[in-house]
């Protein structure tokens, strides 16, 4: 397709205020591609026909940016360059904004390749200008049900707009994501063998109790949580696929998730056993790009959590852990998390309703917080903050946490501030936040660290082996 001038407009237009956000010490890729999408709506067809070597498409709605900064960790261990909205900003503008980013005066690209992280709702519009040449496809869980509508519609929507030329790198043990590799020629396949939170009964929020291909209820062998597991339909024989890639011999100790693939074990520092997931399509995404084992093992290894999924802040009171909650699947794994540690718990949450929050926050009431209630002679303190910190604090009364643990701080200083204040000795401290406390949250834990000339828990680790 030959380029326009609203393309060149476009293009140089997002590439000056790039620029000028970058003068004034500000930061962000949704303008520039907010700009220039609306003097050329094509702006990303055009920029997308650069990347020779392909672009690869990371969705679905938890895991995409913690996979696709694990690929990104991958590539970088094996020298490829490549364009990355590694800014999480997964909408069209952010996406533009990221190839405007890589993309020269002259429009040429600098680099042959793409990742991107791409918003599930966005996809169908991502797909109308953009063949990714394989896709990478997590999960589906219910998710801001005000802003993406029924699960089943979104699933629809990816799955209809998918190109039938693209590789699918798919999830085998989530049902929702299984049934994309029948209409496909070129797919493969990803799972877990068994957790040791592996049952098999579910006490979680599930949702893919039917099968997608006939309505029959699915029968599970093994739930390795929400509807993740070994299924099988015994009205019409679907069936959990065969995965190419199997994570075997898994377990979690200090912070650290260990697992097998084949004959290569591997230790992430990564926490939760849905993180597994993530590396696991990392791990098959990079091998079915032709990377070689030890390269993406190397890649994986020195891969250090950010963006609030999972990531270690050193401050002067202790280790304090940042990650973001979203939605009833994921905030249960969370909370498995946290408890398996088996360690006495200092615990922030912050809950907004902002557009980018969701606005209905009854999914609040679908999360597990009984298992809190449960073991609330661990719980020594929870700092409720946000908008909405009495309604969360309502939530874990109910559950069973009692009131006095309870402590409501709207100011974001002052509630970090409290909860580190409430920390005793060998007590481990979380902070949940939703999407628009996430930033201003992290940002006060990297004031705080840098000015305490403390080293990031990873880049701390890492010293301490070299030394030794």
């Amino acid at each position: 397709m030959k380029r326009t001038w609203r393309f060149w407009v476009a293009l140089w237009a997002g590439k000056i205020i790039t620029i000028a956000l970058l003068v004034t010490g500000k930061k962000g890729t949704t303008l520039p591609g907010k700009i220039a999408n609306w003097i050329d709506p094509e702006i990303m067809r055009h920029l997308s026909m650069a990347y020779t070597d392909g672009i690869i498409m990371v969705t679905g709605t938890n895991g995409k940016t913690t996979t696709a900064n694990l690929l990104a960790s991958i590539f970088r261990e094996a020298g490829q360059g490549f364009a990355f909205n590694q800014a999480g900003a997964n909408l069209v503008t952010g996406i533009a904004g990221a190839l405007i980013q890589n993309t020269r005066w002259n429009g040429l690209s600098r680099a042959s390749l793409a990742l991107l992280e791409v918003d599930e709702a966005t996809v169908p519009k991502f797909c109308e200008q953009v063949s990714p040449s394989l896709a990478i496809v997590t999960n589906f869980f219910r998710d801001q049900l005000d802003r993406y509508g029924e699960l089943d519609t979104t699933v629809r929507m990816v799955r209809e707009s998918l190109p039938k030329e693209t590789v699918l790198v798919l999830n085998a043990d989530d049902p929702l994501v299984a049934q994309f590799g029948t209409n496909y020629a070129n797919v493969v396949y990803y799972g877990v063998e068994r957790t040791p939170d592996s049952r098999s009964e579910s006490l979680e929020t599930r949702e893919a109790r039917f099968c997608p291909a006939c309505g029959t209820e699915l029968e599970y062998v093994l739930f390795h949580y929400g509807q993740l597991g070994i299924f099988n339909c015994l009205g019409c024989g679907f069936h959990r696929p065969e995965p190419e890639i199997l994570a075997q011999d898994v377990r979690s100790e200090e912070g650290l998730l260990l697992f097998r693939v084949g004959v290569t074990s591997f230790t992430l520092s990564l926490q939760g056993y849905y993180n597994l997931y993530n590396a696991l399509a990392a791990f098959t995404a990079a091998r079915h790009l032709g990377l070689n084992d030890s390269l993406i093992h190397k890649g994986l290894q020195g891969f250090i959590p950010q963006a609030g999924r999972m990531e270690r802040f050193n401050l002067p009171e202790g280790e304090i852990t940042l990650t973001l909650v979203k939605n009833p699947t994921g905030f249960d794994q969370v909370i498995q998390t946290m408890l398996g540690a088996n360690k006495p718990l200092c615990i922030l949450i912050g809950i907004n309703d902002l557009a980018a929050d969701g606005r209905d926050i009854s999914w609040l009431w679908d999360v597990n917080f009984e298992r809190l209630g449960t073991h609330e002679a661990r719980i020594h303190r929870v700092i409720c903050t946000g908008l909405r910190a009495e309604d969360i604090a309502l939530r874990l009364k109910y559950a069973g946490v009692s009131g006095e643990k309870l402590v409501i701080e709207h100011m974001l200083p002052e509630a970090l501030i409290r909860l580190q204040a409430s920390r005793e000795e060998d007590e481990i401290a979380f902070i949940l936040p939703t999407y628009t406390l996430l930033f201003p949250l992290r940002e006060i834990l990297e004031e705080r660290q840098e000015k305490a000339g403390l080293l990031h828990p990873k880049a701390q680790d890492s010293r301490e082996e070299a030394s030794a």
